[in-house]
């Protein structure tokens, strides 16, 4: 059976379980139970969470997003916790750390999901739709450069209702479910 990895924050963890039902006798899915939080710490995880697929050798696909936690603002602080140079980089060493441990497998991007604007005030560490937009676009050209393919989940979440939304970042079932969909899709590509 054909393995999957998946790597990612929180938007990640809604959408894991999702996936490995859809693609429930086509491939075994793995990740881990960790929000992989901002892109340094899924670089020093990735080692860690590498054998909860067996061996990493025969994990076919591996699918990664960070973005989140790189363009917030935390405790009020007027910059984000990475510059876009700076995640620009770590998405280059995270893609690194994962050709290298993962070194079978064909590695996917997702793009970072916007915040849902109606609850931008409530945010307790905002990043606006404008900033993901600027990460998004920086990561796309890492990608471009590293050939690495690029799944626009940003794009499609962008079509979600307010009520897809269970806060101004994280999504309901029915958001999570329609993200696991379009994840499911791309990974059949390189199955």
């Amino acid at each position: 059976m054909k393995k999957v990895f998946l790597l990612g924050d929180s938007i990640r963890m809604g959408y894991c379980a999702f996936v490995r039902e859809m693609l429930a006798g086509e491939a075994e899915v793995y990740y881990s139970n960790d929000n992989d939080r901002f892109a340094g710490y899924t670089y020093i995880g990735i080692p860690q969470w590498k054998n909860l697929a067996g061996n990493p050798d025969e994990v076919n696909v591996v699918h990664w997003n960070n973005g989140h936690w790189d363009c917030a603002h935390f405790f009020g602080d007027s910059e984000p916790y990475s510059t876009v140079e700076e995640y620009a980089a770590w998405l280059r060493r995270v893609h690194d750390c994962i050709r290298r441990n993962f070194p079978n497998a064909k590695v996917v991007f997702a793009t970072t999901t916007g915040v849902d604007p109606a609850q931008y005030p409530q945010m307790p560490n905002p990043r606006s739709n404008e900033e993901i937009g600027a990460y998004n676009r920086a990561a796309e050209n890492v990608m471009a450069d590293l050939g690495v393919p690029v799944n626009d989940l940003a794009a499609l979440a962008s079509t979600f209702p307010s009520a897809y939304y269970r806060d101004a970042v994280h999504f309901t079932d029915d958001g999570s479910r329609l993200l696991a969909e379009a994840v499911a899709k791309k990974v059949r590509e390189y199955l």
